[in-house]
């Protein structure tokens, strides 16, 4: 799979997917600028990049603090002069436990990484790229975001809105040569995926995961979700009568949902 990008930014770099992407762009020759909140795991992924024969500079930021997070955008703006692709993929699933102490905080930890953050990523950017007629911004949501999840409140509430938002923003920049694409992975064998104790139906490998990202990014795909299984699972989820998924989710999540995911507040803390 050739490269069409030479300068990459990505957020959520450290671990899961962002980590996959990084290492896989950097072995068809990109640049890359790499953001996260732990700077040990961006300086071991540095050092793997380097091995690779690729470039990496690092931004350690925790994108949940807004005056911070700024200033980094700025600081890879600057050095990269412009990128060609930017892929907002921060995000994390939150855990809302009812009845719960921490619910209102894991939820304004959830929308400020997942909404707050990727839509500044994407928003900050595309200035830059409609002013220089070209580029291409991609956002991570999830196929979470087509209905709502048992036990994941906030977590598909800010997918469905980062979906609608991407696709608005596709509208808005398209006619200045400025590509959009919304990236729906399911289950993807990650950090983050190795805490659920719900079922996790197609479960793919993180490698095989970014392949087929890549590919959808290189073909400009406006949409792409996937394993395909689940996406037309999912569709047909969606298209079905609200008493039909209410009995189907109760019947697959049950209360295990209610535990089934980690938040920031709990346990995805820098190391």
């Amino acid at each position: 799979m050739g490269n069409l990008y030479s300068k990459i930014f990505i957020t959520g770099a450290s671990s899961g997917i962002g980590r996959q992407l990084a290492l896989d762009y950097a072995r068809e020759g990109a640049e890359l600028w790499l953001l996260a909140r732990s700077e040990l795991k961006l300086a071991e992924l540095s050092r793997e990049i380097q091995t690779l024969g690729g470039q990496a500079h690092i931004l350690v930021c925790d994108a949940t603090d807004e005056p911070s997070f700024l200033t980094a955008l700025a600081t890879a703006q600057e050095e990269s002069t412009g990128f060609d692709l930017v892929i907002a993929n921060a995000g994390w699933g939150g855990r809302m436990q009812y009845p719960g102490d921490k619910n209102i905080e894991v939820l304004n930890q959830v929308i400020d990484l997942n909404f707050r953050a990727a839509t500044q990523t994407l928003e900050y950017y595309a200035k830059f790229m409609v002013m220089a007629k070209q580029g291409h911004l991609v956002g991570v949501s999830s196929i979470a975001g087509f209905r709502g999840a048992p036990g994941g409140a906030a977590y598909s509430a800010t997918k469905a809105a980062l979906i609608s938002y991407l696709e608005s923003l596709r509208f808005s920049v398209s006619p200045f040569g400025v590509f959009v694409t919304d990236i729906r992975p399911g289950f993807v064998r990650t950090p983050m995926t190795a805490k659920n104790v719900v079922p996790m139906p197609f479960l793919m490998d993180v490698e095989r995961a970014s392949q087929k990202i890549r590919r959808a990014i290189s073909r400009k795909r406006k949409r792409f979700a996937f394993p395909w299984q689940m996406a037309v699972l999912l569709h047909l989820i969606k298209a079905a009568p609200d008493f039909l998924y209410d009995w189907v989710a109760a019947l697959t999540f049950g209360k295990e949902a209610v535990t089934g995911r980690l938040g920031k507040s709990d346990s995805n803390t820098p190391t």
